[in-house]
């Protein structure tokens, strides 16, 4: 995509540079999905859910820019890295979710870099590109449905935290154990929370 073409890169995988967020901690996160038919721009913006549901910012890049530079803050894209996956699509997905944090940060927008993995051959190059000692975002939606997604999960985790040193974890989902909560700030599941309220998604 041309939109990607003046990005910087500065690391051995071709990963765009996320710089490291600025901007004023969250208070409280909306999904893609509603944030842009809710209008509500005093929230959070986050990319946590199908990826259908989200898909249509890699067709029109350019008004998606427009109308998540309204929103307090935007935690980059979450195209899925399942493990199931080819190697490649995994690492095209990877890619994708910096060049939009690069791409929207670039054009204004406050992008918190949303950081992801599969397994830990993944690591060097989902690691590459986001700058040290800043704010991050790690969601756990759905790795508790098996004892190796979790084990995947939280070996990741801890490598995020050793490698990027991250000041502030904008954590979505779960809490999970082992993690450091002394620098996380935990939200809800939305869709989980209102399936446990007895209502609809």
């Amino acid at each position: 995509m041309q939109i990607f073409n003046d990005l910087d890169v500065e690391n051995e995988f071709g990963m765009p540079i996320v710089k490291n967020y600025n901007g004023e901690k969250p208070v409280a996160l909306q999904a893609f999905n509603k944030a842009v038919v809710n209008k509500k721009y005093d929230k959070t913006v986050h990319f946590y859910l199908n990826d259908k549901e989200f898909i249509r910012i890699l067709t029109y890049p350019e008004k998606y820019l427009e109308i998540l530079k309204r929103f307090k803050s935007v935690i980059s894209p979450d195209f899925s890295q399942y493990i199931d996956m080819p190697h490649p699509m995994r690492f095209y997905h990877c890619f994708l979710n910096k060049a939009f944090a690069a791409y929207w940060r670039n054009n204004g927008v406050n992008v918190i870099p949303n950081v992801t993995w599969s397994t830990p051959d993944s690591y060097d190059y989902s690691f590459a590109g986001i700058e040290k000692n800043g704010v991050i975002a790690i969601n756990c939606t759905g790795v508790k449905k098996t004892g190796y997604s979790k084990y995947l999960w939280l070996e990741g985790y801890k490598e995020a935290v050793k490698r990027l040193q991250p000041k502030c974890i904008v954590r979505y989902g779960e809490r999970m154990p082992d993690e450091n909560e002394k620098i996380s700030m935990f939200f809800e599941n939305e869709n989980y929370k209102m399936l446990n309220n007895g209502r609809k998604r």
